[in-house]
């Protein structure tokens, strides 16, 4: 992968099965990545998600929400079932070193989280307060949707009006040539 070529080993925080990271699981750190909500799959309440979610192949006893969703009872049922780690609080390129929170879970605070960026509307170029904080001592993680990733979203309403134009079926199903068609070709997520 892209990432493996430049000397990266992520840190994935999984939704689903995966054929790809499953065969992977002995080298990458694998996490879940539960969603919180009426439309999700993982199931209609709390309870049905957290089962969900932690019956998938992961060896990371850790979480990261989608949307960052979550409450006292997520969080509880989580702990109950065996997680340790949180990835829950997403910061604007702060440097916040790992906390425990009310619940005894190690809180492990994203330092820059691509969609945000985008959001934001911080430069691609990046920028100097983006290149103080990254010389700045602590831990700084960076959370990347493959999707992002692979498409060189240059800008925030690029991924929306493309979800948006698909339905979940054939988000789901992409081929590669469609990715590569649907890929940015300026300057982008990607290549910041």
């Amino acid at each position: 992968s892209a990432l493996e070529n430049m000397s990266i080993s992520p840190t994935v925080f999984i939704t689903h099965r995966s054929r790809a990271v499953e065969k992977r699981i002995n080298s990458l750190e694998v996490c879940l990545h539960p969603y919180f909500d009426e439309s999700s799959s993982h199931g209609k309440t709390i309870e049905e998600t957290v089962s969900h979610i932690v019956s998938l192949p992961h060896n990371l006893q850790a979480y990261r929400c989608h949307r960052f969703q979550s409450s006292n009872l997520s969080h509880q049922k989580k702990k109950k079932k065996g997680m340790i780690i949180s990835s829950n609080v997403c910061t604007d390129l702060e440097v916040i070193q790992p906390f425990k929170n009310r619940f005894g879970i190690l809180e492990v605070p994203i330092f820059m989280e691509d969609g945000g960026y985008l959001w934001r509307n911080h430069p691609l170029e990046g920028s100097k307060h983006l290149h103080s904080q990254l010389t700045l001592g602590g831990i700084k993680v960076f959370l990347i949707h493959p999707m992002h990733f692979v498409l060189n979203t240059p800008h925030f309403s690029y991924m929306t009006t493309l979800k948006k134009s698909l339905t979940r079926q054939e988000w789901n199903t992409l081929s590669s040539k469609d990715l590569e068609s649907m890929r940015w070709k300026g300057r982008g997520i990607r290549d910041l």
